[in-house]
């Protein structure tokens, strides 16, 4: 028995061993928890007037020369004078563009003296600026609406385009303060290739600039009719046409840029 004593402990010792080489590996640390993907933040609101604290809009400088009255409201009258103002239809013996002038005229009288106004038109002369937007321009503007010709096509894209540059060359001057409008009467769809569709998306998205916009003898089929983003009313007769601009008047946003400042 003795004998066979180192030859047991040996074989003991060979069974602990291949015992303890033979254990499993242990199993590899778990990676670190992966931790939920951080959201994208929510799209900002595609309407400026909408985006509460976004001043972006006008960019100003050192440079520019500051308006006496910063608070002051401004309307950019966009006046369609394309050939098809001179038909009589919707215009109780007259033609679309007589009526047209009669009633911005009765807009311009209304409007309270120290409100800015300007006027851009197209027709048989061509396509701009006619009255730069200023308060004491009102005989100057009269003028302009006796001397427009209808003629020519509807290039309403590049009408909404410069009408925006002037609003926001005013902008400037006033710091950002005010109101903005821009009013286009038209009695029909853009020429092709003069879709107004992104630059009115251009001034929604980048601006407070409020777009108005009357149809004068079309119905409500219009690509500057654009519920919840634009206002729009169709004008039948010179009488709404009339009441459509007064509205324009009455529908000045319930807030300015200072309750934000």
């Amino acid at each position: 028995m003795k004998r066979m004593l180192p030859y047991i402990v040996m074989v003991i010792v060979a069974l602990v061993l291949f015992d303890f080489f033979d254990q499993p590996s242990a199993p590899p640390m778990p990676e670190k928890a992966q931790e939920p993907p951080v959201e994208a933040p929510a799209a900002v609101s595609e309407l400026y007037a909408l985006r509460a604290g976004d001043y972006s809009w006008p960019a100003l400088t050192a440079q520019q020369q500051v308006a006496e009255q910063l608070l002051t409201k401004n309307y950019y009258v966009v006046l369609d004078g394309s050939g098809s103002m001179l038909e009589e239809e919707c215009s109780e013996g007259s033609n679309k563009m007589q009526v047209a002038k009669q009633a911005i005229t009765g807009f311009i009288e209304a409007l309270p003296q120290d409100v800015n106004i300007g006027l851009y038109a197209f027709d048989k002369r061509g396509i701009g600026e006619r009255v730069a937007l200023g308060s004491n321009n009102r005989a100057t503007l009269n003028k302009a609406l006796r001397e427009l010709r209808p003629g020519g096509g509807t290039p309403l894209s590049l009408s909404v385009s410069e009408g925006l540059q002037a609003l926001t060359d005013q902008a400037v001057s006033q710091l950002g303060y005010g109101e903005y409008h821009l009013v286009v009467i038209t009695d029909g769809m853009a020429s092709q290739g003069y879709s107004p569709d992104q630059a009115v998306a251009q001034v929604l998205a980048g601006t407070p600039v409020n777009v108005h916009t009357i149809g004068f003898c079309i119905d409500d089929q219009h690509s500057l009719n654009q519920p919840g983003r634009t206002f729009y009313r169709s004008a039948n007769d010179p009488s709404s046409l009339m009441a459509g601009l007064q509205e324009v008047m009455a529908e000045a946003p319930d807030f300015t840029l200072t309750e934000f400042n």
